[in-house]
């Protein structure tokens, strides 16, 4: 188990860097519409959050305002660089895997957050993300990213049902939830040149003919429409639950 979690550790640390260029590269301001829609829902401003596998620190910027003391917790110490250059002097990084932060947490969050979180698929891992909660929940997660030119060849993320995994824990516990969908759409100009070097790697030569054929014709550029939408499922601990201090 150590040698694995040190090769996840690894795996991260190395990942970092572009983790970080990426989340700086979107033009989606997902995590301030985010932080918008807690406010109108009166999840913020709370007491005590906790950001679960936060890594760079995509949410502080527009989280860290409408909390006291921020908890941020994540595996890789690369990630968390990135992430303290974000934060403000209520927030706290803990460099620790998720299985270890939840065996061994004692204290318990006003507010329990995870966005994006590959480590969280588990129904154990669910029933240890709401223990540590004493009020909210919020799963936040992609569950479409789909686009015109390339969507029609690649495979589908398994990763886009992790949310419908979470819903169905929480119906099977019956615990009482909402959702709340956030979608973006972007178009731009891509070239012949990029659509072949983009696939040179998974197709042979003439399936990527046939490909750039049938998706450019004659053309040397198409418009390429792309569509993302992010859900959260967010819910509260049950006042029996928080009484029995379980």
């Amino acid at each position: 188990m150590n040698e694995y979690m040190d090769e996840l550790r690894d795996f991260w640390d190395d990942f970092a860097e572009d983790y970080e260029q990426i989340q700086q590269e979107s033009s989606f301001p997902v995590a301030e519409d985010l932080a918008a829609f807690l406010i109108s829902e009166k999840i913020f401003p709370c007491q005590t959050f906790l950001d679960l596998a936060g890594g760079t620190g995509r949410y502080l910027p527009s989280f860290q305002q409408q909390v006291e003391h921020y908890i941020l917790v994540d595996i890789s110490e690369k990630m968390l660089h990135y992430a303290q250059n974000k934060a403000a002097d209520n927030v706290l990084f803990i460099n620790q895997s998720q299985a270890t932060f939840l065996a061994q947490a004692n204290t318990r969050f006003d507010v329990v957050f995870s966005a994006m979180n590959p480590a969280l698929k588990t129904s154990r891992d669910l029933t240890a993300f709401q223990r540590i909660s004493r009020n909210w929940c919020l799963l936040f997660r992609t569950i479409q990213e789909e686009d015109t030119l390339f969507s029609p060849y690649e495979a589908a993320n398994p990763d886009l049902l992790l949310n419908q995994q979470y819903k169905n824990f929480l119906q099977a516990e019956k615990i009482p939830y909402k959702i709340k969908q956030f979608s973006y759409k972007k178009s731009e100009k891509i070239t012949r040149e990029f659509f072949q070097a983009y696939f040179e790697n998974d197709f042979s030569a003439a399936e990527l003919a046939k490909m750039t054929e049938k998706t450019f014709g004659d053309a040397q550029q198409e418009n390429n429409e792309s569509r993302l939408t992010f859900e959260l499922i967010y819910f509260q601990v049950s006042k029996a639950y928080n009484e029995s201090g379980l």
